[in-house]
């Protein structure tokens, strides 16, 4: 065998694997890539799915005795916003965990409810027309000072005080200069809160129904389809929600199926801040 030829046959044996090498490279890349492409696919079609899906932004009111309540509502897996009751025992812990968790992070103002004997507790003060303007600043100052880290307020109890547009005027201005959100709880039908929150220009809204007023399983269960074709209705809406034992097992129960229709946001997403 003549020398060149054999150079010629060592340059082929040499090249031969690596030809071979890069050529099984680029089939197992194009497998790779196609082998990935449906989760691609799901994955676009999903987030496409989420631009227009209904949204709710969950409101769990009366925070601040229980460290369990929170873990609750952790639990969940869902985001939603703790309102949280100045002054209780728990109030700034659950305030900062519930940062942490990812919620958006409320005050539950207390304000005078329409029958103050039935409501009346040692807990808390209720700023309302029995006190003198002087205690009301105190209390308002107090109160909003109190969880530095809430984006916003929304009222505890005050069916008697958020019919009276005066007052409301006064509370909202002072809730404005701290920068907060507003959401009327609409614990009366004639609330005046959101009106005058809008003139006011504050950034608000209202609450759209008590998922757990009636604390009974098929009570909860009927309100809670209720607020969902709301919320298909009309794009998003915001609703409340308490700690309770049958708030929390029926959520659990059902989110599975809700998820597959609505999307659970918070506050702040719900403002899109």
């Amino acid at each position: 065998m003549s020398k060149s030829l054999r150079i010629i046959l060592l340059i082929f044996l040499i090249l031969t694997p690596i030809i071979f090498y890069k050529s099984f490279h680029r089939r197992e890349r194009k497998t790779e890539i196609v082998s990935h492409l449906p989760s691609v696919i799901n994955t676009v079609i999903d987030k496409e799915a989420n631009l227009y899906r209904p949204k709710i932004a969950l409101i769990f009111d009366d925070l601040g005795e229980s460290l369990s309540d929170l873990k609750e509502i952790h639990s969940l897996n869902i985001p939603v916003t703790v309102s949280v009751i100045p002054g209780l025992k728990f109030s700034k812990n659950i305030g900062h965990i519930g940062l942490r968790c990812g919620f958006s992070v409320f005050i539950h103002l207390p304000l005078s409810p329409l029958d103050r004997k039935k409501y009346r507790t040692d807990k808390y003060r209720f700023i309302g027309s029995s006190l003198s303007k002087r205690e009301i600043n105190s209390l308002l100052r107090y109160y909003l000072n109190s969880i530095r880290i809430a984006i916003g307020v929304n009222n505890h109890m005050g069916s008697e005080m958020t019919e009276d547009a005066e007052f409301m005027r006064f509370i909202l201005k002072a809730i404005k200069r701290k920068g907060l959100i507003f959401i009327d709880s609409r614990t009366s039908l004639k609330s005046v809160a959101y009106k005058e929150a809008k003139q006011e220009d504050l950034v608000c809204g209202y609450n759209e129904g008590f998922l757990d007023s009636v604390d009974n399983v098929e009570a909860i269960e009927e309100k809670l389809q209720k607020l969902i074709d709301r919320a298909k209705e009309k794009g998003k809406i915001i609703i409340i929600a308490h700690p309770k034992k049958n708030t929390f097992d029926i959520l659990r129960r059902k989110l599975p199926t809700i998820r597959k229709e609505v999307e659970f946001i918070t506050i702040k997403d719900y403002f899109e801040l």
